[in-house]
């Protein structure tokens, strides 16, 4: 039984394995249609589903180009929506500019017509106009860029030039619009409230360099020099309007291509200039020293252009009328007191030979007050530059664009930024150079001469002595005042552009600074040469200048006038020796000599000139030349002595020039030497008188017989010849000397002593004894008729005043 049960158990496996399998062979084949039917489906459906994919494609493509033709159709009508805006500036300017211009304009009839045509078209333009024509540039702006990037478009050319003229027009009304605003806000100073306690009309060297001193004392220097204050002069509405200007053209420069990444050729003639480089390119007196601050402004920046353009022309007029006025009002002072001004010289080749001191000393003065009037201009032009220029150049400096502005940003727009106020500043400071030169060439007289001609003569356009210390006084106190503000001045004029390349004291105004204080050193220098030579040759009249009776030559009196005329000026005279080599003093720099190196040269060539002058009075062939010849020597070593001689050497003297003093013991030693020598020459013409007070030899005189007191006739002619000879040479002497000329008291009372000394005391020994003796019968009281005492009294009446 369990063999028959595992058997059905073993059948009953193989029928279930049968049948598996048969089910298995079956599934195979429906597996197998399936399969094939799915295939056949498969070749079906495939066509259908690409088709969807294509329209999926193409639905896509259909969207995006939609909103290309819609952005297309926005950028092509960005010309149409932008030009009213921008025509509306452009003609909102038009109208401001016609309203400005009728203001300057008398009311004529053809003013009156021009207003009647241009009322129909006035706009009244609003800040709103200035914001919107500024957004409009934008656009115009994102519109080239859209454009420039599908030249291949059929209307892409005239597009951008549609879109290039708008922008034009909007670019150059918003330039004009700058210009007008920065012309129309006058100039950047203001007359002071407060006035100095002494007007500078009048004011001396030694008080203007006192307040000078004073003022760079001062950290607000500005406040404590000139007769202005600094002064923004701009309203709210124009620097709004200005400012919205700015960041609107921003770094793009001209036109709407890219940013230039060229340095542009206006920045070249700006920057990178070489002081030595710089000189005189026109006219003096022209108005501009040098042609660079009169070319047309071209840095690559139309609104930098505008403002560098415009505040020029009001800064320079602004330093011009400054100057004008104290023309004016030294011409008005000169008329008043009699005098002629530089206006009204005559001339004499083109050059000025009328030099007086006071109209040098006022000339210099003006010139020095333009200084410190153009230092307060430029102080006011600064004040603008901050107010208008450097808010828009933060945006280059924060660096928070993104990348695409980023790109379109120029390197050169900080550069021309700071080009522009050197521009600016540069014109004020060449006209102040213009001026200090114009005074130097009038009233310093340094186109002209000193000296004599070659062969003697004088001509009239040499400079006298008096000229001479005159235009040498003024140059060294417009030196005086360029020395002290030339620094400060330098300092406004500096801004740094930041590129670690370009140095900020190679800009036209930052080497005009320096121009300033190399010419004035130059041109000072050129005075003090005019003067030693207008002492050594004595342009009046040469060597034939000297006084008849031989008192103090007028040369003697210049000199002293010269010498204290440019004594206070110790510092300005330091400026020049350091920096120029001189004829007395080659050495430069720290080696340089003092003002007295200068001050000996002057006294010997003074020496030199009234030398020659004495020689001249030996030569005129009379009597009493060679006498006249020392005695003029005497009295012009004297009043030297008393005039510049230092006689308490310890005591500190006074700054006042009328009380100079030569500190150096040279000078007396010299003049002391001098007087001496001179004086032992003249005293040898009295000398000559002893020649006749000689003592007769006792073995030689014999007495009458019955007189014992009573010489013989042969004894007696001894004595009278004695006596005879010297009555004779006494009284030619006298006659010679009586009359010459001693120009003090003082000196006067002891040269009639040191006369009295040479022969009195002998002749008084002589009288004395052979008066005891009765030498003539007759005419003994005529042989001695000058007893000691009258001899004494006629020593005390002898020279006279001058």
């Amino acid at each position: 039984m369990t063999i028959s049960l595992s058997q059905q158990r073993t059948e009953a496996l193989k029928a279930a394995l049968y049948k598996m399998e048969s089910t298995t062979k079956a599934a195979y084949r429906c597996a197998d249609q399936l399969a094939g039917r799915a295939g056949q489906l498969d070749s079906l459906t495939s066509p259908a589903s690409d088709s969807s994919t294509m329209l999926s494609r193409a639905n896509v493509n259909l969207g995006a180009t939609l909103i290309l033709m819609r952005e297309a159709r926005e950028k092509f009508d960005t010309a149409s929506d932008c030009e009213p805006a921008i025509e509306r500036l452009h003609k909102g300017v038009l109208s401001y500019e016609d309203r400005l211009n009728r203001n300057k304009v008398n009311n004529n009839s053809n003013a009156a017509n021009q207003s009647a045509v241009l009322k129909q078209s006035r706009i009244n333009l609003t800040e709103q106009d200035v914001y919107a024509a500024a957004d409009s540039m934008e656009i115009l702006r994102d519109a080239y860029r859209y454009f420039s990037q599908r030249s291949t478009w059929r209307a892409t050319p005239g597009t951008i030039s549609n879109l290039e003229r708008l922008y034009k027009m909007g670019e150059d009304s918003m330039c004009m619009l700058v210009t007008l605003h920065l012309k129309a806000a006058g100039q950047g100073a203001r007359p002071q409230r407060n006035k100095p306690a002494i007007s500078p009309a009048v004011e001396t060297a030694v008080q203007a360099r006192e307040r000078l001193n004073k003022a760079l004392q001062n950290r607000d220097l500005l406040k404590s020099i000139g007769e202005y204050d600094e002064y923004q002069p701009l309203e709210a509405r124009p620097i709004r309007e200005m400012r919205a200007i700015f960041e609107c053209l921003g770094s793009y420069g001209y036109g709407l291509g890219p940013a230039p990444r060229r340095e542009p050729s206006g920045l070249v003639a700006i920057f990178g200039l070489q002081p030595q480089h710089i000189s005189r390119t026109e006219k003096v007196g022209s108005g501009c020293y040098n042609k660079l601050t009169k070319i047309e402004l071209k840095l690559g920046f139309p609104q930098l252009d505008a403002y560098g353009m415009a505040r020029r022309s009001r800064a320079s007029n602004s330093l011009e009328a400054y100057y004008r006025r104290l023309k004016r009002e030294r011409k008005e002072r000169s008329d008043k007191k009699g005098g002629v001004s530089s206006d009204n010289k005559k001339k004499v080749d083109d050059t000025f030979f009328v030099i007086t001191t006071e109209e040098a000393n006022s000339a210099a003065r003006d010139a020095v007050r333009c200084l410190e009037h153009a230092m307060v201009i430029i102080a006011g032009e600064k004040n603008i530059y901050r107010t208008i220029v450097t808010p828009t150049m933060k945006k280059d400096d924060d660096g928070d664009e993104d990348d695409d502005d980023e790109q379109e940003l120029s390197p050169f727009h900080k550069k021309a930024c700071v080009a522009a106020y050197s521009y600016v500043v540069g014109s004020v400071v060449d006209r102040a150079l213009d001026i200090i030169e114009t005074v130097f060439l009038k009233e310093g007289g340094i186109g002209q001469t000193s000296g004599s001609s070659k062969d003697g003569s004088t001509s009239a356009s040499t400079l006298s002595i008096a000229e001479a210390h005159a235009a040498a006084a003024a140059g060294l106190r417009m030196l005086d005042g360029v020395r002290m503000l030339g620094p400060s001045l330098a300092k406004l004029c500096e801004m740094s552009v930041g590129d670690q390349k370009t140095e900020s004291n190679t800009s036209i105004a930052a080497v005009l600074c320096i121009a300033i204080h190399r010419t004035t050193v130059k041109n000072a220098a050129r005075t003090l040469e005019n003067l030693a030579k207008a002492i050594q040759d004595d342009p009046a009249k040469g060597k034939l200048n000297r006084p008849p009776n031989a008192s103090v030559s007028s040369v003697s009196r210049d000199v002293v006038h010269a010498i204290r005329a440019i004594s206070p000026f110790v510092s300005a005279y330091k400026s020049v020796s350091k920096r120029r080599a001189l004829p007395w003093d080659p050495n430069m720099g720290e080696d340089a000599g003092e003002m007295d190196s200068f001050v000996r040269y002057l006294v010997m060539r003074l020496l030199n000139n009234l030398k020659g002058k004495a020689i001249e009075y030996t030569q005129d062939g009379k009597e009493d030349s060679q006498n006249k010849a020392h005695i003029f020597m005497i009295n012009n070593a004297f009043y030297l002595l008393e005039e510049l001689g230092n006689n308490e050497p310890d005591v500190l003297q006074p700054a006042d020039s009328d009380y100079y003093r030569i500190s150096g013991s040279w000078f007396n030693d010299k003049m002391n030497k001098m007087m001496e020598s001179e004086k032992k020459k003249y005293l040898e013409d009295w000398e000559a008188l002893n020649v006749h007070l000689t003592a007769v030899d006792n073995n030689e005189l014999e007495f009458l017989k019955h007189d014992s007191k009573t010489l013989s006739h042969e004894s007696g002619r001894l004595i009278k010849q004695r006596f005879s000879g010297f009555n004779e040479s006494f009284e030619r002497t006298y006659q010679l000397h009586k009359n010459l000329c001693i120009i003090d008291p003082r000196l006067r009372l002891s040269l009639q002593q040191d006369v009295t000394a040479v022969f009195v005391p002998r002749y008084r020994r002589f009288f004395e004894k052979y008066t005891r003796v009765k030498f003539s019968k007759k005419h003994q009281g005529e042989y001695a008729k000058f007893t000691p005492e009258r001899i004494e009294e006629m020593m005390g009446e002898i020279f006279v005043d001058p």
